[in-house]
């Protein structure tokens, strides 16, 4: 096999790898490459998902996102997330203390896990 032929062939494997590790969303609004963070107290929170059924259900009332930041910043402030939009509501979970639910302004629900690097 000629230089050519090996190059391409590593440029094509490189690009496979590098796509195989993207972890991708998207909020409604934005796209892309980042996980997305939620703060509150303190703690960082990580985007599981949407709320499919009945899995979780609200408890009490934590507040609502008071500053969104661009979806490749880590957000930092209490009550911030580079994922949802300002003024979605927190809420605790019934059935889990490691999760939080987040009510977008469109009624939809997303589940947010304690990260484990916090455990």
């Amino acid at each position: 096999m000629n230089r050519f032929w090996k190059a391409i062939a590593l440029i094509a494997a490189l690009l496979f790898l590098g796509a195989c590790g993207e972890q991708t969303f998207s909020n409604g609004e934005e796209s892309g490459s980042y996980a997305g963070i939620l703060i509150v107290e303190g703690e960082e929170y990580v985007w599981e998902g949407e709320l499919e059924g009945s899995e979780y259900s609200e408890s009490a009332r934590l507040g609502a996102i008071t500053q969104s930041t661009a979806p490749e910043v880590m957000p930092s402030a209490d009550f911030s997330s580079n994922f949802l939009a300002e003024g979605a509501e927190i809420y605790t979970s019934n059935e889990d203390p490691d999760v939080l639910l987040a009510k977008r302004h469109d009624g939809s629900w997303d589940v947010f896990r304690k990260s484990a690097e916090q455990e």
